[in-house]
């Protein structure tokens, strides 16, 4: 019954098809929350764990699709010309290609941040040891697999809109078997995502307004096509037509791999060493203000670290020891200090010459940078991922934040009346 739905796929390729895209489903909601859960708790690790058993059983899903897809010969449906059909199979292939890559790349990853992979009760052995210039390129790659995959994703689904206005063929048939599924799903994760980055509450009303959206399209194109006989079309696309559609595809991945320097100002590669970490030392030792003034949490400044503060700490590490810089330095002792000064990170031509013109971390100074940093240091590779924070109340409550987090222990609990 399934190959007479989808004619010219193998019972296999339509079974993995689909398989993909409820794989795709849990495995995004699982990088939602893992990207949501304070490093400190135990429920991350083991989210992470979920996380890399996901993505495995994707890398063999997809591995099996792509083997079932080579002794495929489908044709496009009556209607659809053979041109857009070349076209949904080019998108599809692509992104069966990126789920075979991902995974690949995010054991490379954790391994190179000196993290171990379990996979349920089986903890895979490290391939390569702690290594912060792989580290950081298979972790742009990666971050930009994601971010390549919104992109398809999102050609997918116009594409859809497209054809079924057109010619009365959607996401079912437009596409092979469980791509377009795949593509709903995805971008429904994606939605959801975005929605959330500052707290829960908009998300599940922005998923059920993309349904909507995608709900009322597909009525519209029955409405306009229910009494409509299919054109005849060429059963084959020509080999300049499928040419055009794996390069038109391909482009779409040069566009979302440009997405994490995009959005986050990162790069795959990381900067020398500015100032030499001695020892394995790479973070300030000593304070430079004897004493923090640091006041007591209430109400605003908890509300700011759950909506803003958490994601500080995926870019920075506040503590010494343990791990090695991440895309920003390692802020322990940052207040006071110097600016570019912390031993071990590669930091911009900005940052350079902030601490050349003798730039201190100061209060004022670190309220200045968080209210603007692209306007108020020019070529800093700094971004704030959850926007700029002009406010300066939330820019206080930020700035204690840190300090709690950055300072001795012994200047820790040394709280400070408004």
């Amino acid at each position: 019954m399934l190959s007479r739905l989808w004619p010219g796929y193998s019972r296999m390729g339509i079974v993995t098809g689909w398989g993909l895209a409820l794989l795709y489903l849990v495995h995004a909601g699982l990088t939602t929350a893992l990207a949501r859960t304070d490093r400190a708790l135990p429920l991350r690790e083991e989210l992470r764990g979920w996380h890399y058993l996901v993505g495995t059983l994707l890398f063999l899903t997809a591995l099996v699709r792509l083997r079932a897809w080579l002794a495929e010969r489908p044709a496009p449906p009556p209607g659809l010309p053979a041109s857009a059909f070349a076209w949904g199979r080019a998108l599809a292939l692509v992104t069966l290609l990126l789920m075979l890559a991902a995974p690949l790349l995010g054991l490379l990853y954790a391994w190179s941040d000196g993290l171990s992979v379990r996979l349920g009760p089986i903890t895979l052995p490290a391939l390569v040891g702690r290594d912060r210039v792989l580290w950081q390129a298979t972790g742009y790659v990666h971050s930009g697999l994601g971010f390549m995959l919104v992109v398809l994703n999102l050609a997918t689904l116009l594409t859809a809109a497209l054809t079924s206005l057109r010619f009365g063929h959607g996401l079912l048939s437009t596409f092979p078997p469980g791509h377009g599924a795949f593509a709903v799903l995805g971008f429904s994760s994606t939605v959801y995502a975005f929605a959330t980055f500052r707290s829960p509450e908009p998300g599940p009303v922005a998923v059920v307004s993309f349904w909507a959206l995608l709900i009322g399209w597909a009525v519209l194109a029955w409405v306009l096509h229910r009494n409509r006989l299919p054109a005849p079309r060429s059963r084959t696309a020509s080999p300049r037509a499928r040419g055009l559609a794996t390069a038109g595809a391909v482009a779409l991945l040069g566009f979302g791999a440009w997405g994490p320097y995009g959005l986050f100002r990162v790069t795959p590669f990381a900067a020398p060493a500015d100032v030499e970490a001695r020892n394995g030392v790479e973070w300030h030792e000593k304070p430079a203000v004897a004493r923090l003034a640091i006041r007591p949490a209430d109400a605003f400044e908890r509300q700011v670290e759950a909506e803003t503060f958490k994601w500080c700490v995926f870019c920075h590490d506040m503590q010494p020891g343990g791990e090695q810089h991440k895309i920003g330095p390692n802020l322990y002792n940052i207040v006071g200090q110097r600016a570019g000064t912390v031993p071990g990170f590669g930091y911009s031509g900005a940052m350079r010459r902030a601490r050349e013109q003798g730039l201190v971390w100061t209060e004022e100074a670190l309220a200045a940078y968080i209210a603007d940093p692209q306007g108020w240091m020019p070529g800093t590779s700094m971004i704030i991922s959850s926007g700029p924070i002009p406010d300066p109340k939330v820019q206080a409550a930020v700035i204690n934040l840190l300090k709690r987090a950055t300072a001795p222990a012994p200047s820790a609990p040394s709280p400070v009346s408004r």
